[in-house]
């Protein structure tokens, strides 16, 4: 009797450690709230569970309690100004309409205005466009806001080409619509098959950018990217893996960073990701101006005859290690594009990276050449902790 009583007390001790735990993501400052995502692990449903917090910038002690977020969904990125808000929201829609077939998932991209209150738009991310957004906001995944409120940009998986059977019937009809089809390749690497990266990344393989137009609902892909993974081989030949997207403050272009994945020569497999940070990467940017443009027309009469956009430009070519690019707000027609890097990398698993900066120019929309400058240098070994407003000789309010 007493060692079942141990055992219900350590499960009790053992559920409290875990609901307290701090997982907070998706903090942000709008219309004077700070809004925060926390997710707490629940051992009972083996799941997580997320909850929102909005805490009033005036009088914090007046916060409403934390909201539950529903499972369905993915992700909540407000506007610059806080007046819209694009959720990200999985569905489960079924095969046929008796609904005894196997459901399948959609992602779905709702637009809500007047500050987060009002549903405007959903649109549905079409599977033939784009494959499942990458959600996974620690890594790979990301999705940006223009900044005039007009386009979102995010990362999704790239569709696998279309595949067949030698010994699958097939109509002449069936033949005039799938001439892209491989037969046979449905359990080869590279067309049926994709090599992912492992581990907590089992289902992502390469990972391209796509721009969302909220008015029209129109989705482009943006082709002018390393390898251009859109139509490249699905092997490690001449790929790269685009993830952590950020609009330009300018609106001209992205930013993003872009994993070796047998396109820059440094990654013959894609190893796994999760806990080794060391995986060669760097940062990128798009000019997406046209693009945006032809998204912004609801037809596609003209689209033949659009311009395409400037080619792609590395902003870190002498850096192994470069990721998570963000930018600071204007000033004097200058933006401040920082990101983490580290030049000649290093061999185990984890290790610092220092804090760059570049000059962003708003009227070209490019980086300033020779603009690169180190804030906070690599810390070989760990020094003193400050004293609660300085680290690492930047000053926290």
């Amino acid at each position: 009797m007493n060692q079942q009583h141990q055992h219900q007390r350590d499960a009790a001790a053992y559920q409290d450690f875990v609901s307290s735990a701090v997982d907070f993501s998706g903090c942000y400052v709008r219309n004077g709230f700070v809004t925060a995502t926390r997710s707490v692990r629940d051992i009972d449903t083996n799941s997580r569970r997320s909850f929102v917090y909005n805490i009033p910038l005036i009088s914090p002690s007046l916060a409403a309690p934390p909201m539950e977020l529903s499972a369905k969904i993915k992700a909540r990125i407000p506007s610059p100004s806080g007046n819209k808000l694009a959720v990200l929201v999985e569905e489960s829609v079924p095969s046929d309409i008796e609904g005894k077939g196997q459901d399948t998932k959609r992602h779905v991209m709702e637009i809500w205005t007047n500050k987060g209150h009002q549903l405007a738009k959903r649109i549905v991310l079409p599977s033939t466009i784009n494959g499942p957004v990458c959600t996974d906001f620690a890594w790979f995944g990301g999705i940006s806001w223009s900044p005039d409120e007009t386009a979102l940009v995010y990362s999704a998986e790239v569709n696998k080409p279309k595949t067949a059977s030698y010994f699958a019937a097939s109509s002449k009809e069936d033949d005039k619509e799938d001439d892209d089809t491989i037969v046979g390749g449905q359990y080869t690497l590279g067309v049926g098959k994709k090599e992912d990266w492992g581990e907590k990344y089992g289902t992502t393989a390469l990972l391209a950018l796509f721009c969302l137009n909220v008015s029209t609902g129109k989705i482009g892909a943006v082709e002018n990217v390393p390898a251009c993974t859109n139509t490249a081989s699905q092997t490690t030949d001449g790929n790269h893996v685009l993830g952590q997207p950020i609009f330009s403050p300018c609106g001209q272009a992205v930013v993003y960073t872009g994993w070796d994945a047998g396109g820059g020569g440094e990654m013959p497999r894609r190893l796994g990701a999760i806990y080794c940070y060391h995986r060669p990467c760097q940062i990128y940017s798009s000019p997406v101006s046209q693009l945006l443009k032809t998204l912004e027309i609801d037809t596609t009469e003209d689209e033949d005859e659009t311009v395409a956009d400037d080619n792609f430009v590395c902003i870190t070519p002498n850096d192994r290690l470069s990721r998570s690019p963000r930018f600071s707000s204007p000033s004097d027609g200058v933006a401040k594009l920082a990101y983490l890097s580290h030049t000649k990398g290093f061999d185990t698993h984890n290790g610092c990276m220092a804090l760059h900066t570049s000059d962003w120019c708003m009227s070209k929309g490019s980086v300033v050449d020779g603009s690169k400058k180190v804030v906070v240098d690599v810390v070989t070994l760990p020094g003193e902790r400050g004293d609660g407003e300085t680290i690492s000789g930047l000053k926290f309010p």
